[in-house]
C-alpha cells in the first residue's frame, strides 16, 4: 500500500535544509527524507488492535514542521521518536472489522502499549503525561504519525489500539470528524486558562489551531471579546467569520499599541522604545509559540494575567521581564485527554461532537484536498500559506 514515510538521514536532511532556503520544493525533492513509499500492510501488534481503511487525513503542523525540519537537534523529544515512520495523526477512518466510522486519538500512552495497570496519568485519561512512551510492546514514540512500529495515518490504512477509537456520530460529517484531533488541543488550551468575561481574550495566529480557538471561544464563553492577531487576507477573513470580534496587526510593537488604544492603556516605553502594557486583554492564546509571539505577549497582557503556548517554534532568546514584575502565568498546552467541561468529565473528542450537535461548525478550516499521491502539491500549498490561504490540508488515500 501507498504510505508517506520519513526517513531519519542526516545527509538527506542536511541536502534539504540548504535547498530549502532557497526553493520551498526542495522538502518534497526525491532526496528529501520524506517520500510516499510502497509499504508492507499494516500488522496489528495483538488483538486489542483494529486495521481501520483511511477516509481523509489532516496534515498537521507537527507533520509540516517535520517534513520542513523546522526543529533543533537538542530538542528533548527526540527521547520519545523512533525512525522510519508513516507520518499523520490527524483522521477519520472506517474500521475494517465492522465499517464503523471513528476519529483517532492518536496517543500511544500505556493502553496501545498493553502495559496494565497503567500509569497514575492514564488512569485519570491524561494521556499526553504518560510515563511509558518508551515502554511496554511498541518502540519510542508518543503518538501515531512518530513511530516505526505503529503506521501513522498518511496511508490508506493504519492499526490503533481498540481504546484509540471513538465512533463518529452519523450526524457528524467525515470533514467534521477530520478535525477532532487539532479542536481537542485547541479545547485543551482554553481550559487551562479560560477567560475572564470582563477581559478581551487575544488569539495569536491564524493557523487550524488559531482559529479553531476562536470559534471554541465564541461558542463556549459567548459573552467574551475575542481579538485575532494574524495578518490580513484570506485568514483573517475567516477569524471574522467564525466570530473574532478584531483582527489585529501581528507585528510587535503595531499589536501593542493597537492593543492600547483599544483598552484604554497607558503605554510604558523603555530605553528600548519597544513599549509595554500593564492594562491589557487577561489571556493570550499563543498558537505560533516563537519567541517573539511569546514575548511581545508578555508585554501586551494586563498584570496578573495568563498566557497559553499551544505553539512550537525553535527556542531563541527573548526578553521576559513582564513575567516576573506582572505575575504573569505561562502555561505549556500539549494536545488532549479526559477533559472537564462545565461540570461534565469525558475525552475532548465526546465533547467536541457534542458541540458539532449543538451547531459549532468548524469545517471552514478545511481549505485544500489532495490524494495521498499528490501529498507533494500539498506540502507546497502549505509552504506558500501566505499566497494559497492553506489552514487545514487534507490527504484522501
Amino acid at each position: 500500500m501507498k504510505a508517506l514515510v520519513f526517513h531519519h538521514s542526516l545527509p538527506r536532511e542536511a541536502a534539504t535544509k540548504i535547498g530549502g532556503e532557497l526553493d520551498k520544493r526542495a522538502f518534497v525533492a526525491p532526496f528529501a527524507p520524506v517520500r510516499l513509499d510502497d509499504v508492507a500492510e499494516p500488522v496489528p501488534p495483538n488483538e486489542a488492535w483494529v486495521r481501520c481503511e483511511t477516509i481523509f487525513s489532516g496534515i498537521c503542523g507537527s507533520d509540516a514542521k517535520q517534513i520542513f525540519l523546522n526543529g533543533r537537534r537538542d530538542n528533548p523529544l527526540t527521547a520519545v521518536l523512533s525512525f522510519p515512520h508513516v507520518l499523520g495523526h490527524e483522521v477519520v477512518a472506517r474500521r475494517s472489522d465492522t465499517g464503523q466510522r471513528v476519529a483517532l486519538n492518536p496517543w500511544l500512552s500505556c493502553g496501545p502499549r498493553g502495559i496494565d495497570p497503567p500509569c497514575p496519568a492514564c488512569a485519570e485519561g491524561r494521556y499526553p503525561w504518560c510515563r511509558n512512551f518508551t515502554a511496554g510492546v511498541l518502540p519510542p514514540a508518543i503518538h501515531l504519525g512518530n513511530c516505526a512500529a505503529a503506521a501513522g495515518a498518511h496511508a490508506e490504512r493504519f492499526c490503533a489500539h481498540e481504546g484509540q477509537l471513538f465512533a463518529v456520530p452519523e450526524t457528524v460529517s467525515d470533514e467534521a470528524a477530520v478535525l477532532s484531533d487539532p479542536v481537542s488541543v485547541s479545547l485543551r488550551t482554553i481550559l487551562l486558562g479560560p477567560p475572564d468575561p470582563k477581559e478581551p481574550a487575544l488569539v495569536y495566529g491564524s493557523g487550524t489551531l488559531a482559529l479553531a480557538a476562536v470559534g471554541l471561544l465564541r461558542h463556549l464563553y459567548p459573552d467574551v471579546e475575542v481579538w485575532v492577531a494574524c495578518r490580513s487576507g484570506a485568514r483573517a477573513a475567516l477569524a471574522t467569520k467564525l466570530g473574532a470580534h478584531a483582527v489585529l496587526p501581528p507585528e510587535p510593537d503595531a499589536l501593542v499599541e493597537e492593543v492600547a488604544r483599544r483598552r484604554g492603556a497607558r503605554r510604558l516605553v523603555p530605553w528600548s522604545g519597544r513599549p509595554w502594557l500593564q492594562d491589557g486583554p487577561g489571556v493570550v492564546y499563543d498558537t505560533v509559540g516563537s519567541p517573539e509571539t511569546v514575548e511581545t505577549s508578555m508585554r501586551l497582557l494586563a498584570t496578573g494575567g495568563t498566557l497559553v503556548i499551544s505553539g512550537v517554534e525553535p527556542p531563541a532568546r527573548f526578553e521576559w521581564t513582564p513575567l516576573y514584575f506582572k505575575e504573569l502565568r505561562v502555561i505549556g498546552s500539549n494536545a488532549f485527554g479526559v477533559e472537564d467541561v462545565a461540570g461534565v468529565r469525558k475525552h475532548a473528542f465526546e465533547h467536541y461532537f457534542d458541540f458539532v450537535a449543538a451547531g459549532l461548525d468548524l469545517t471552514p478550516l478545511i481549505t485544500h484536498r489532495f490524494p495521498l499521491t499528490e501529498w507533494q502539491r500539498a506540502v507546497v500549498t502549505i509552504a506558500r500559506r501566505r499566497q494559497t490561504g492553506a489552514v487545514k490540508v487534507l490527504l484522501e488515500p
